[in-house]
């Protein structure tokens, strides 16, 4: 009995709140509590008890609820931007590596094509076609010239250097 007569108290408690409205030094302001003595004060009949949260908030009008929510939203957010970045670098071209000049010499007429990749390494650019390949190191600014290495039946048939720029 005692427990349902505090509900019934508290409950008007909240009911019965009041605000009040009074202005000080040139700025209004607003208060459920009571204003300070030296200053003329009016009540308003506004509903002083918290109304329904909206959608947003999940039915938690706390700053904490929302706080907690907010750090949700951009953990979230941070895991989308790494995911986005992530996929931009994999989606970039790799830079071109070239053919040095000292790998260059080294190559010859008649060499297979596994000689070719252990001494060239992996090319920037590849072409296949049915009986001939065509491997391509791009110019780099250490070395600026264009190499292209035909491969025919898995040899080592011409090799072109080029400067492009």
């Amino acid at each position: 009995m005692r427990a349902l007569l505090l509900v019934l108290v508290v409950a008007s408690s909240d009911a019965c709140a009041q605000v009040y409205r009074w202005v000080e030094g040139g700025t209004v302001h607003y208060s459920n509590e009571a204003p300070p003595a030296n200053v003329k004060a009016s009540k308003l009949d506004i509903e002083a008890r918290p109304g329904p949260a909206s959608p947003d908030t999940q039915d938690c009008y706390t700053v904490r609820c929302q706080g907690e929510r907010m750090e949700e939203r951009i953990a979230r957010r941070d895991q989308s931007d790494a995911r986005i970045a992530a996929e931009r670098i994999a989606s970039t071209p790799a830079r071109p590596h070239g053919l040095e000049f000292r790998k260059y010499i080294s190559l010859s007429r008649g060499m297979s094509e596994g000689e070719m990749l252990g001494i060239a390494g992996s090319p920037d650019l590849v072409f296949r076609d049915r009986s001939f390949k065509t491997y391509t190191y791009l110019p780099t600014p250490a070395d600026p010239f264009t190499t292209t290495i035909v491969l025919v039946n898995g040899r080592i048939n011409e090799i072109d250097r080029a400067r492009k720029f």
